[in-house]
């Protein structure tokens, strides 16, 4: 199987692509409270173990996620260091004059990182077994009550669909891009700083074009078609089956046991 990018649907008969799309964001909001809501240790390792079967119930592999946390990494090394370094001269290692490292900083730095991949790893399950259609068509139906005060869920609906759908096609972009730029010579890992922002320079100046023409166009479709505001096409609805039921039952039940008893300290 390929590798896809975050937000790529991954066309296939799986465990996970047959669970109902509510069901699945809702797991994804709890995972997403649970996971910073656990401190220990022990937690983020259990947390591991569900992506583990997450992605094999989905069937994607795990450099997908690797692709998908590549684009911040930049970030995660900041949050590490960021947490790691101190500069009061009361570091646990001594790298020079007051500067060092906390062994307690660099464990919890390591933990925020962690936690910033877990996410990514669920965010990737659930994109990969579920088609932009459905993301969106489910998002409608959960905020649906917010429509009584006013909310226009069926735009957020189709501006959450729009989103999704473009993620793959700026990820073929790039890629597409700085090939043609490499096989002109182009070199991204040579040079000063300011040289770099040139090279980089020319693969996000068309990108950014092409994703306006691609955002013109789109335009011109949906205003050919007579889109009005909250017009959409919804998904016939069907009720959760017992396999959805179960699949939520036990996912809020894993989550808050293992919230409360973090709070307990056991």
């Amino acid at each position: 199987m390929r590798t896809n990018p975050l937000g790529s649907f991954v066309a296939a008969d799986t465990p996970l692509s047959r669970i109902d799309a509510r069901v699945k964001l809702l797991l994804l909001l709890v995972f997403t409270v649970g996971v910073f809501a656990c401190q220990a240790a022990w937690a983020i390792v259990v947390w591991f173990a569900l992506l583990a079967l997450a992605m094999r119930a989905a069937r994607v592999e795990w450099r997908s996620l690797v692709r998908a946390v590549r684009p911040v990494t930049v970030i995660l090394l900041f949050t590490l260091l960021a947490n790691a370094l101190v500069l009061d001269g009361h570091g646990d290692i001594a790298i020079a004059g007051p500067l060092g490292i906390s062994t307690a900083g660099a464990i919890r730095g390591a933990c925020a990182v962690l936690r910033i991949v877990l996410l990514a790893g669920f965010a990737c399950a659930v994109s990969a077994s579920t088609t932009p259609p459905e993301i969106s068509d489910a998002c409608v139906r959960l905020l649906r009550p917010l429509g009584a005060v006013g909310v226009p869920v069926a735009d957020i609906g189709l501006v959450l669909s729009l989103a999704l759908r473009f993620i793959p096609i700026v990820a073929e972009e790039y890629g597409r891009i700085q090939m043609a730029q490499r096989s002109r010579g182009v070199r991204f890992d040579e040079g000063g700083l300011f040289e770099r922002v040139r090279v980089w320079a020319s693969v996000l100046t068309p990108l950014v074009v092409g994703l306006f023409r691609r955002a013109d166009s789109l335009a011109e479709s949906m205003a050919s078609r007579c889109y009005a505001d909250g017009s959409s096409i919804e998904i016939p609805a069907r009720g959760f089956c017992r396999s959805d039921w179960a699949l939520l039952i036990a996912g809020i039940v894993v989550t808050c046991s293992m919230v409360l008893t973090g709070i307990m300290g056991w």
